[in-house]
């Protein structure tokens, strides 16, 4: 995985979420103290961030490394300058770019023209990150994630999309209850399905959340109007 952008849940396969989450939970028993020792993180968030940033800045800096944020307002990704640009210019100077924006399309951009590996903590599409730290609670919790129904209750946005592609990865089966125009999208299901017909996952969308939430193993509950969407 070394080297890898992680744009999106897709990204990644089951072997790599099962690897991830075992390191993670090594690391939180016995910590990597010195595993990003001089390497330098670039922070680029068009949309504020409370948990995401800070847990990026705190396991740069527990891990060794360093963070450099960049606000919009120094940035100005597109605007102030052209997103081609920004990426070649923070690929001289830095070992990584972690970035939120607004739409996925300046993020894959960035990846297109940078050197450096890519991260996604949030676009209009996907959260790849929360996703993953779910997961990890999830199995910190249960002792496993394979055949375990996790149950979603929300809008059909990018946290749904990243959550729905990741537990059908891991052989979770996943239920969302979405109303009618909340739904999650037909190319991110279809990906999902695709990747539930190899891992054995069953996957259900529907408008009753009592369908979605009977007998489910975990229940996740998200807000109707997405960041930036209000």
């Amino acid at each position: 995985m070394k080297g890898k952008d992680l744009l999106s849940v897709s990204d990644l396969s089951g072997e790599d979420i099962h690897l991830l989450i075992s390191d993670a939970v090594d690391m939180k028993a016995r910590g990597w103290l010195s595993s990003l020792s001089e390497k330098v993180l670039a922070l680029i968030f068009e949309k504020p961030s409370l948990r995401t940033r800070v847990s990026f800045e705190v396991a740069m800096r527990q891990l060794g490394g360093h963070t450099i944020y960049l606000s919009p307002a120094e940035v100005g990704l597109g605007r102030r300058e052209p997103v081609s640009d920004v990426a070649r210019v923070l690929s001289r100077y830095v070992d990584a770019i972690v970035t939120r924006t607004f739409s996925h399309q300046t993020l894959e951009i960035l990846a297109s023209y940078s050197s450096v590996p890519v991260i996604n903590a949030l676009s209009d599409l996907e959260h790849p990150c929360q996703a993953l730290a779910d997961l990890l609670t999830i199995y910190e919790k249960k002792g496993e994630l394979d055949g375990l129904t996790l149950a979603f209750i929300g809008d059909g946005n990018n946290v749904a999309h990243s959550l729905l592609l990741a537990a059908s990865l891991m052989g979770m089966n996943f239920r969302i209850a979405s109303p009618a125009g909340c739904r999650v999208q037909q190319g991110i299901l279809a990906l999902a399905q695709d990747y539930a017909t190899g891992s054995g996952a069953e996957i259900l969308c529907t408008e009753e959340p009592h369908l979605a939430v009977s007998r489910a193993d975990v229940v996740y509950t998200d807000v109707w109007t997405s960041m930036g969407q209000e």
